[in-house]
């Protein structure tokens, strides 16, 4: 632990510094299987921020390690002093430059964040990583990173003019071939490069595409005057970057995109030399493997349906780039006949969407059901592509040796793959394969004069091996170029050359010590999983929830806060676990309680996470276990029952709505149930819709019938907003259905499962799934509300109830039950002309079941009317969250993307489906959005 002293010292900085528990817990891990406790984290704003408070840790000896999204694979963003993380607050982008194709952006920025602002210019930063919508700009040149299409752009290293950099004693200097600062080290470190000129040569022969391992000496020795050259890979062991001024690129002019499939791995290897003439962009590779973690992903679905896996299954497949003459090239390629058949894509959207699959690899991999998981170890070692195949099948034979299964996919014209052997980390036998692996693939590389570390940097994994790698001769430049710069050794200590890290080492807990629960799981995690450890274990700590869209992590993405997203909730529910003992209560703590009372439950994590972490379902687990320990406290148990609470203010609406907007009232709820009396609260229906209901005739004249639906009026339908449910009666009349109501429903479920009250869930979705067993199986059950959908569509097979996935099999959402069947019958429908402009915002729980581009579709059947789907994330309000007084600031933070998104189309209509949605809207605006059913049944001629 850190003493009183140092951390007043370093707290008086000026820069935000955090040493809690909580934070220290967040920040213990990367993306890799790597696993160190910090002493703190420092959050600078600033370079002299930055300056202070790396000088007073380095005063008080406390070591820094920089970090940025902390995708690390090999563990260079942890360590046990001092983090700096400079992806918070770092995210200026000034100084374009567009004669001089130059840019000047903070650390923090993330590479798509800048191609975002470049691409209206025709520009763009080139190299290109596959965690681009999460990658840091600072944590790019720390790696000398670089992605797919090196044979266009090379690494991050030849994109760098200048780098404004803070050093071990608090100095802000900025580097680059045109400024004079550290001259005297330049000095020092070219002259020690030049006396080992014979040693590169030996070590490093020419035509390697990617970068050697440890600081670019290689690059400096034919640039001399540039120290940027030792900077690029240097994984933070010399300096922190906190800006950097970068070259740009111009957009490729035609892009295009040849497919072709393959038989095995080893036709695929020998296929890319084959290709290397044609002087690709990029030659991609993809295994069966990773293409059989996309079954049943609805993200992937259209990638899946595209490349035809399901008809015409494969082994592997070459993804083939080229920028310019596209057709020529592309015409060559299909004339060679390789593989088992050739696919060309010349359409933006499908190469996009062959492109995700490539480029969520990693986390797809890592997804897969079961301790055994492929692991990143081996993953970025690189030779000439011309030697990929004999280096593929010295791999191959590695895996036969030890029984191992691998995958082996990424960028196969610079000859990288990411190359993973399925292994239970759990184990003791593995532990031991995962030695000789790592071991035997050293000196293969080796053999090859490749380089170990070519893309992912050297970190913990691969700094016991640097020796092997390097040389004696080699190591000693590296060391006396770290001590010229860092001569304290306080920039991640023992990173690249150091014997403290073994690469079976450090490694996570929960590898070391099994999670066992406090408590019996009550859901199934049906999806895949089929546990809650498992799903914990999803994730691998990637990133991919840090990313600025605005599905996952909506509250991430509204607050910066590492807790907020889901990789940051599941570090802590699996750091609370492991700390069962010494009286810690592993179900209630102020860090358990920071990330499961922030998690909207919002379900953007299940589809968008490629892993499917399902953070809703953890959460509800964990509640569901407190509260059978402790009991439900008044307000989860009045939440849990707001369909009761309908009844009750549907008998006397009158009264009740005027208690509800009395302020003495609301400050009575705001004081005993932290309700906000900020938020406004629903008002109750002079008339149930299902009053109605009962009272209006079943049919409206409609010559034909279609047969019976039944409509789920859900609570607020019933006791809120009756004109819905009327609006929807009357599109599903004129579509010529028999429209029923279930007799006796109970809610269902949705307010209890998201408080935690999952026996209460329980109960509801059984007595709804019998009454619907006694109906008619082919009935379909059409819902209004997407919570209620995904509740019946999804969560009752979480809550393992019987039958439930033949009900599911019925259910369907009122907006794609009708656009389904304007598919099939255009004509079904007469609707009115109007011009008119429409944004929608799609409800989460529908996204996370299906596709909403049907919606746009859907409003666009109606003549004159223009749709613009908004890329909107969580409304916000999620429930009760938002009206929750110590959650009113964070759902208005959350809201405000949608709400800007809004205001920017100005449409004439919004349409939110959502109950949730629609209330944030109203509350927060000054508009009034209408559910789908509403804007159909008004356009009915």
């Amino acid at each position: 632990m850190i003493s009183k002293s140092s951390e007043q010292r370093i707290c008086g900085t000026g820069c935000d510094v955090h040493f809690d528990d909580l934070t220290r817990h967040l920040y213990a891990t990367d993306a890799s299987i790597y696993q160190i406790e910090p002493l703190g984290v420092a959050f600078p704003a600033s370079p002299e921020q930055a300056s202070a408070v790396i000088k007073a840790a380095a005063d008080e000896n406390i070591s820094i390690t920089p970090r940025g999204a902390g995708t690390s694979l090999v563990g260079n963003a942890i360590g046990e002093g001092l983090i700096v993380d400079f992806s918070r607050h770092n995210r200026k982008i000034e100084n374009l430059n567009i004669d001089k194709g130059s840019i000047r952006v903070g650390a923090g920025v993330v590479l798509d964040q800048l191609n975002t602002f470049l691409k209206p210019h025709g520009l763009c930063f080139g190299p290109d990583v596959a965690t681009s919508s999460r990658a840091t700009i600072g944590g790019m040149i720390a790696n000398n990173s670089s992605g797919a299409r090196v044979p266009v752009y090379g690494t991050t290293a030849d994109h760098v003019l200048s780098t404004e950099t803070v050093l071990a004693d608090g100095r802000i200097v900025t580097i680059g071939p045109t400024h004079e600062s550290l001259r005297d080290e330049q000095d020092k470190i070219e002259n020690l490069v030049r006396a080992h000129a014979a040693d590169m040569a030996e070590r490093w022969p020419p035509g390697l595409l990617k970068r050697w391992p440890g600081y670019g000496i290689e690059r400096f020795s034919r640039t001399p005057n540039n120290l940027n050259e030792i900077l690029a890979g240097s994984e933070g062991t010399l300096a922190a970057i906190f800006s950097a001024e970068l070259k740009i690129s111009p957009l490729p002019r035609e892009k295009g995109l040849g497919l072709i499939f393959f038989g095995s791995v080893t036709d695929a290897m020998q296929a890319t030399v084959q290709l290397l003439d044609l002087k690709p962009a990029a030659i991609e590779h993809i295994d069966r493997p990773l293409l059989n973690q996309t079954k049943g992903q609805l993200h992937f679905q259209a990638a899946r349906d595209l490349l035809e896996l399901d008809a015409q299954p494969c082994e592997a497949i070459l993804l083939v780039e080229f920028y310019d003459n596209v057709d020529e090239r592309l015409s060559i390629l299909e004339s060679r006949n390789l593989g088992l058949r050739t696919k060309v894509c010349r359409d933006t959207n499908e190469m996009n969407l062959v492109w995700s699959v490539r480029k969520a690899g990693l986390s797809l991999l890592t997804g897969c059901v079961g301790p055994k998981k492929p692991v990143a170890f081996i993953e970025d070692a690189a030779v000439r592509p011309a030697q990929l195949p004999d280096y593929v099948r010295g791999l191959q034979s590695i895996m036969k040796s030890l029984g191992l299964e691998a995958s082996y996919y990424g960028h196969a014209a610079s000859g990288l793959l990411h190359v993973r052997p399925v292994l239970d980390l759990h184990t003791a036998a593995d532990l031991k394969k995962f030695r000789l692996v790592a071991d035997q693939t050293s000196a293969l590389v080796r053999q090859f004069k490749g380089s170990l570390s070519a893309e992912h940097g050297v970190g913990i994994a691969r700094t016991e091996y640097m020796r092997d790698q390097l040389g004696d001769a080699l190591l000693k430049v590296m060391r006396e170029i770290k001590q010229t710069f860092d001569p304290k050794n306080i920039f991640n200590p023992g990173k690249i050359f150091g014997f403290a890290y073994k690469i079976d080492n450090h490694l996570r807990n929960n590898f070391v010590r099994p999670i066992d629960l406090p408590f019996e799981p009550r859901l199934a995690f049906a999806f895949k999983d089929l546990s809650f450890i498992g799903n914990l274990e999803q994730c691998n700590g990637c990133g991919g929830c840090r990313k600025d869209t605005p599905v996952m992590c909506p509250t991430f993405v509204a607050t910066g806060d590492e807790v907020m997203s889901t990789r940051g909730r599941a570090n802590i529910i699996r750091r609370s676990l492991e700390l069962e003992a010494n009286g810690y209560d592993p179900l209630k703590s102020a860090e358990l309680d920071a990330a499961l009372s922030n998690c909207l439950s919002c379900k953007g994590c299940t589809p968008e996470c490629p892993s499917n972490v399902n953070l809703a379902l953890l959460k509800a687990e964990m509640l569901h276990a407190r509260w059978k320990r402790d009991g439900l406290p008044l307000r989860e148990r009045l939440f849990s029952n707001v369909d009761l609470l309908g009844r009750i203010g549907c008998t006397v609406p009158w009264l009740s709505n005027l208690i509800v907007d009395l302020a003495p009232v609301r400050a009575i709820m705001e004081k005993t149930l932290g309700i906000s009396a900020k938020r406004s609260l629903p008002h109750y229906a002079r008339e149930r819709f299902d009053r109605w209901f009962a009272k209006n005739p079943k049919r409206n004249g409609v010559e034909r019938s279609r047969g019976k639906v039944i409509l789920w009026d859900d609570t607020f339908v019933r006791y809120h907003e009756p004109n819905i449910g009327i609006a929807a009666v009357k599109v599903l009349q004129v579509l010529g259905f028999d429209v029923e109501l279930l007799k006796n429903r109970r809610c269902c479920g949705r307010p209890a499962f998201s408080q935690g009250n999952l026996d209460a869930a329980a109960e509801s979705a059984r007595h709804n799934v019998d009454l619907l067993q006694q109906t008619n199986g082919e009935t379909a059950i059409i819902f209004l509300e997407p919570s209620c959908w995904s509740m019946f569509g999804d969560d009752y097979r979480e809550l393992k109830i019987a039958n439930a996935e033949q009900i599911a099999s019925r259910c369907f959402l009122f907006e794609k039950f009708v656009d389904d069947l304007l598919e099939r019958e255009p004509d079904a429908l007469r609707f009115k002309e109007r011009d008119t402009s429409v944004a929608i915002h799609a409800h989460c729980h529908a996204k996370s079941l299906t596709n909403p581009a049907f919606m746009s579709r859907l409003i666009e059947r109606l003549p004159g009317r223009r749709a613009t789907l908004l890329e909107t994330g969580c409304c916000g309000m999620a429930g009760a969250f938002g009206a929750l007084t110590e959650k009113y600031q964070l759902s208005k933070q959350v809201a405000a993307d949608m709400l800007h998104k809004i205001d920017n189309q100005q449409p004439d209509v919004v349409v939110a489906s959502g109950t949730s949605c629609r209330h944030q809207i109203v509350d927060l605006s000054e508009r009034w959005p209408k559910h789908m059913a509403e804007v159909l049944a008004d356009a009915i001629a």
